[in-house]
């Protein structure tokens, strides 16, 4: 084995990064982190845990399902008690795209939208090289040093457009230790911070298989307490088209209860189409939300599984649906930093046109223009310093969007 060392910025410490590369002739001649530089990193991410704050839950108006005991409603538009700026409806969004070619440049995108629009004002970027591996729980380490000098730039020279929270490709404490990329950027730019996560990270003792039982229970339970009360609840939840949330998290430990999936004979009526019965629900909410339970005595909630959003646009033809129906297919919401669930709930299903929420998407899509941009250019010449700009749609603006 051959060893080299990176230098790595943390703030304002900087530190080495160990990383073993095998020469083996029958191994991969790509570098790897050692076990001693994981264990540094593992230390790191309990110290930022311990700095997340996860916010209050605010009270909700329980008289929309009376007493319920299957879910709560969020209200889209309750009071806002998280007035972070003085422009409410701008919220972020980081990503960052790679290079098909690791030893070229990846490019990490911040962009800031209106929440009324939907419209990008801000947007920037910055290429960097991949230094560091991709291993797996360790995301913030590849990743977190660009995120953070853009919002940096953006608070110190354009605070009239800093948004009230940054939405996150990445996980927030929906993470064996409770540190994700979401927690990261959060606590270190002190602005809330909110973890969209595309895939399940089984944590907390949940499979896919799992999440699929509780989604299906979730969903004929729904189904059935809205029959029990054809004339009042469908009409209750219709008037306010909130986010239903189950009151309880299934106990993930306890293994699968669908009908689906169960064994041994069920009591319950069959299981429509979970997709069917997602549209279904179209009418009455814009999204529902099953919270995660984790064993972690401090977040005892590590998120929740969002499904039934979204689903205003046909998302590969981007035109407007001719079929109502939000998407069967959950995204994982998850508190960064400075946030509380239900208030990360009620922030992501409200930015949901598609599956994935808006600043979480454009920032995708700008990043993804930019990879082919720079693919273009020979010998990847990309000149590293770009000047944010503020937008409105495509154009370059000269001052700030009030």
């Amino acid at each position: 084995k051959s060893h080299s060392r990176l230098q790595v910025c943390d703030n304002n410490i900087t530190k080495e990064v160990k990383m073993t590369t095998m020469t083996d002739d029958s191994s991969s001649n790509e570098p790897t982190i050692s076990n001693s530089q994981l264990e540094v990193w593992k230390l790191e991410q309990e110290i930022v845990a311990s700095m997340v704050q996860v916010d209050e839950d605010p009270p909700i108006d329980t008289s929309i399902v009376s007493d319920n005991p299957l879910f709560n409603v969020i209200r889209d538009d309750y009071k806002d008690v998280y007035s972070f700026s003085s422009n409410p409806e701008f919220y972020g969004g980081v990503d960052v795209s790679f290079p098909e070619n690791e030893e070229d440049k990846a490019v990490a995108v911040y962009v800031i939208i209106d929440k009324r629009s939907m419209s990008c004002v801000y947007r920037d970027h910055k290429y960097f090289h991949l230094s560091i591996p991709y291993v797996s729980t360790f995301l913030a380490f590849r990743e977190i040093n660009p995120l953070q000098e853009l919002v940096h730039r953006q608070v110190s020279e354009y605070p009239d457009v800093t948004p009230k929270a940054i939405l996150v490709d990445g996980n927030g404490i929906l993470h064996p230790r409770n540190a994700g990329i979401a927690c990261f950027l959060g606590t270190r730019t002190n602005i809330p911070t909110i973890g969209i996560g595309k895939t399940l990270l089984y944590e907390g003792g949940w499979t896919r298989e799992r999440l699929a039982a509780a989604i299906d229970d979730f969903l004929h339970d729904l189904h059935f307490t809205l029959k029990q009360n054809p004339e009042t609840i469908p009409q209750q939840l219709m008037h306010v088209r909130g986010t239903i949330v189950k009151r309880t998290s299934p106990d993930p430990t306890q293994g699968e209860t669908s009908p689906k999936a169960a064994s041994k004979p069920s009591t319950k009526e069959p299981m429509d189409d979970r997709k069917t019965l997602v549209s279904a629900l179209f009418s009455c909410c814009n999204g529902l939300a099953i919270p995660l339970k984790g064993t972690d005595k401090r977040f005892p909630i590590l998120g929740c599984a969002l499904l039934g959003h979204g689903g205003q646009y046909n998302t590969k033809k981007d035109e407007p649906r001719n079929t109502s129906g939000g998407t069967a297919k959950p995204i994982f919401v998850s508190v960064g930093h400075r946030v509380s669930l239900t208030r990360a709930i009620q922030i992501t299903a409200s930015l949901c046109q598609y599956r994935i929420p808006e600043p979480v998407r454009i920032a995708d899509l700008y990043g993804r223009e930019l990879m082919r941009s720079s693919a273009d250019k020979s010998n990847n010449n990309v000149e590293e310093k770009v000047d944010p700009m503020i937008v409105e749609g495509d154009r370059k603006m000269a001052s700030v969007v009030s």
